[in-house]
């Protein structure tokens, strides 16, 4: 019997954060970087503090995936029986 303790929902969702934050952090710094250029100050402040925020949710996010993959590594596996 193979059981999971944590979800294949929460393993997706947590997957997908992984993915899709770097992205956001890298658009978010080019565009930042874009308004520098522009002399709009306050819009690349803003985005470049967006930036740090989607940063902070990546590494929580690796964190969680971490833990999510070792806890289901502790699931209850039954050994290989002789038989087969």
């Amino acid at each position: 019997m193979d059981q999971r303790l944590v979800s294949k929902s929460i393993v997706f969702f947590l997957v997908a954060g992984g993915v899709a934050l770097p992205i956001a952090v890298c658009v978010c710094l080019a565009i930042g970087t874009l308004l520098q250029a522009m002399g709009d100050t306050v819009g690349s402040a803003v985005l470049t503090y967006i930036a740090w925020g989607c940063g902070g949710l990546w590494g929580l996010d690796l964190i969680c995936l971490v833990l999510a993959a070792g806890i289901n590594s502790l699931g209850d596996k039954d050994p290989p029986s002789e038989s087969e």
